[in-house]
C-alpha cells in the first residue's frame, strides 16, 4: 500500500510538471485589452486608408476594386477580437488574431494587384497626399495602445516569473536538481529589465524581438522541468515495483536524451538580429516540444498501469 500511494505520488509530480499549460495568469485580460486597442488602431487605418483611396479614384477618374469586403472582414475579425478579450478567452483571442492577420495580407495582397491595372500619376500622388493625415493619426493612436501594452506586458510576465519561481521551489525541495530552471528564470528577469526600453522605443519591430524572446524563454523554461522532474523520477522508479518499470525508465531517458537536443537547438538569445528568423525558429521548436510534451504526460500513466 505505501508503494502505491508513493507510486501515485510520483505520478502526479510527473503531471505536475505540465500544468503550466493550464495555469491562468491574472493579468491575461489586461494583456487582451492593450492588444485589441492596438490592433483596433491598424484596423481603423485600414478603413480609413481604402475610403480615401477610393475617392482618390473618382476624383481621378480611375477604377478600383470594391473594398467594402475587404472592409467588412476587418470590422467582423475586430469584433471578434473584442468578444475573446471581453470573456477572457485567450484561445479564442488568439485564434482571432491570426485571422485578422490573414485577412490583412489578403487585402495587401489585392491593393498589390489593383495598383497594377489603369491608374494615373494624378491617382497616386492623390494617395500619398491622404495617406499622410492618416498615417499621423494612427501613430498617436499606436503610441498610447503601446503604453496600455507596456503596463499589461510587464504585468503579466511578472507574473510568469514569480509562478517559475514557486515551480522550481517546489521541485528542489522535493530534492531535484533545480539548477537549469534557475538559469532561465534569471535570463527572464534579464527580459522584464529590457521591457521598458523595448517599449520606449514605440519600434514594432523591437516590441516583436521582446515578444519573440519571452515566448522562447517561457518554453525552455517547461523544457527544463521536464528534464528536472525525469532525472528526479528516475531512481525512485528503479527502486520501485511497477511491473513495467523497465519500459518506463528506457522512454524516460530516451524523452530526455530528445528534449536535451531540443534545448540545445532551441537556445535562447537575447539579441535578436532577425525577427522572421527567430521567430519561424519559435515556431518550430514549440511544434517539437508539443510531441515531446504528450510522450511525458504518457508516462504517467504508465506508472499508474504499472503500479
Amino acid at each position: 500500500m505505501v508503494r502505491f500511494f508513493a507510486t501515485v505520488t510520483l505520478a502526479i509530480v510527473i503531471m505536475a510538471a505540465l500544468c503550466s499549460a493550464v495555469w491562468t495568469n491574472d493579468a491575461a485580460p489586461q494583456m487582451m485589452d492593450a492588444r485589441y486597442e492596438y490592433t483596433a488602431c491598424n484596423v481603423e487605418y485600414a478603413n480609413d486608408w481604402l475610403a480615401m483611396r477610393e475617392s482618390c479614384a473618382e476624383e481621378a477618374d480611375v477604377p478600383v476594386f470594391d473594398s467594402s469586403q475587404y472592409s467588412q472582414k476587418l470590422d467582423d475579425g475586430l469584433a471578434g477580437l473584442k468578444e475573446a478579450a471581453d470573456e477572457g478567452d485567450s484561445w479564442e483571442f488568439g485564434l482571432s488574431m491570426l485571422e485578422l492577420g490573414g485577412n490583412y495580407i489578403e487585402l495587401v495582397g489585392k491593393v498589390a494587384q489593383d495598383a497594377l491595372t489603369d491608374k494615373t500619376p494624378a491617382f497616386f500622388s492623390c494617395v500619398r497626399e491622404g495617406e499622410k493625415p492618416l498615417m499621423g493619426q494612427r501613430e498617436s493612436c499606436l503610441q498610447a495602445a503601446m503604453e496600455l501594452e507596456r503596463d499589461a506586458a510587464k504585468a503579466y510576465f511578472a507574473n510568469e516569473l514569480d509562478y517559475a519561481k514557486d515551480q522550481t521551489a517546489d521541485l528542489e525541495e522535493l530534492g531535484a536538481d533545480t539548477s537549469k530552471m534557475d538559469e532561465v528564470v534569471a535570463k527572464g528577469d534579464g527580459l522584464m529589465a529590457d521591457a521598458d526600453a523595448a517599449f520606449d522605443s514605440h519600434d514594432s519591430a523591437e516590441i516583436a524581438k521582446f515578444y519573440l524572446r519571452h515566448s522562447r524563454l517561457v518554453l525552455l523554461f517547461r523544457l527544463e522541468k521536464m528534464v528536472a522532474t525525469i532525472d528526479y523520477a528516475e531512481p525512485i522508479i528503479e527502486a520501485g515495483s511497477n511491473g513495467n518499470k523497465d519500459e518506463i525508465l528506457q522512454k524516460g531517458r530516451q524523452l530526455r536524451q530528445d528534449t536535451k537536443s531540443l534545448i540545445s537547438q532551441c537556445a535562447y538569445s537575447d539579441d535578436v538580429e532577425d525577427n522572421l528568423g527567430y521567430g519561424q525558429q519559435n515556431i518550430e521548436c514549440w511544434n517539437d516540444a508539443l510531441n515531446l510534451f504528450d510522450e511525458f504526460n504518457s508516462i504517467a500513466g504508465m506508472i499508474l498501469e504499472g503500479a
